[in-house]
């Protein structure tokens, strides 16, 4: 299929260490805890206890999330990885090779001072614990092999012989854009909601999520040809608002209409409330007004429903 030749798809292999380990019946015992009066295991487990401090560990679910933050600043999700457009591939594969090194940087050092910090958690909690804490504690080579950071970055096709037969991968292929919009959507909605609702001025700090859409949606503008009306919608308002500062009133306005209705609705139909509104815009004589906004809208194909629920 032509969309596939026009991505790489980049898998995360991430493995974290959580710091923690099974509570277990006589942890609690050792504590003068009747554990004959504890619900029975179909009903209940016992959770679990830990061993480190979380802080410790932060780093790591940082650097993962950084990860995943810049594959879909450039990507979507697509096949448990990311599809990433060809042309993006070489910065976003330097990007992840400096993730990989601090990664192994924080765990050299979380591995050099494993006894520091867990003597130091021991410490932080009620010494009656104390004994059930080292009594889990692993060797820091068990630590240092159950944590790694790795991406590989893949060509995807069907083998050979299969090209007219792989069903899958087509479906899978032909989904592409509707995961572009689902996404778009969240951009858009979570940034409205963040950073306009209820706000009488914003600084251009807030243009930050209309650029980095419009910068996603260039980069897979391959997958629909309408994509390319959405990117000019939002360099207009660019343009326009980059001068500003505060944004207010009606520039405002115009800057919560782009993410909060545009962008947070790409790929849908108009809802029935949408309609209501629109006929009254037209009513009220925003005739132009309203086919400026709608008709970009009405000409991109829509994404199922189902994928926001």
């Amino acid at each position: 299929m032509q969309t596939l030749n026009n991505i790489i798809v980049v898998v995360l292999n991430t493995s974290l260490w959580s710091g923690r380990k099974k509570l277990r019946a006589e942890d609690l015992a050792a504590n003068g805890i009747e554990v004959d009066k504890l619900p029975p295991g179909t009903l209940a487990s016992l959770g679990t206890k830990r061993i480190i401090a979380p802080e410790a560990l932060n780093p790591f679910i940082a650097l993962k999330k950084e990860a995943e933050r810049i594959c879909l600043a450039k990507g979507i999700r697509f096949l448990g990885g990311y599809a990433i457009p060809k042309e993006g591939i070489d910065s976003l594969a330097e990007d992840l090779k400096d993730i990989k090194r601090r990664f192994i940087e924080a765990k050299d050092t979380l591995l050099s001072n494993y006894d520091k910090e867990i003597n130091k958690w021991i410490s932080e909690n009620p010494p009656e614990w104390a004994a059930v804490i080292r009594a889990a504690v692993e060797p820091a080579s068990t630590i240092d092999a159950a944590m790694h950071f790795n991406f590989a970055p893949i060509a995807v096709g069907s083998p050979e012989g299969m090209e007219d037969k792989n069903e899958g991968l087509d479906e899978e292929a032909n989904g592409m854009l509707a995961q572009l919009y689902h996404e778009i959507r969240l951009h858009a909605k979570t940034a409205y909601e963040a950073s306009l609702v209820g706000k009488k001025e914003v600084t251009r700090k807030a243009l930050r999520p209309a650029a980095a859409i419009r910068d996603k949606l260039q980069g897979l503008a391959f997958l629909d040809p309408e994509i390319a009306v959405t990117i000019q919608a939002i360099n207009e308002v660019l343009e326009i608002l980059v001068k500003v500062s505060p944004i207010t009133g009606s520039n405002l306005d115009m800057l919560a209409g782009l993410l909060g209705r545009r962008l947070a609705n790409i790929g849908r139909p108009y809802t029935e409330d949408e309609t209501e509104e629109a006929v009254e815009e037209i009513q009220d004589g925003n005739i132009e007004e309203f086919i400026a906004e709608i008709i970009p809208q009405q000409q991109t194909a829509p994404a199922p429903l189902t994928y926001d629920f």
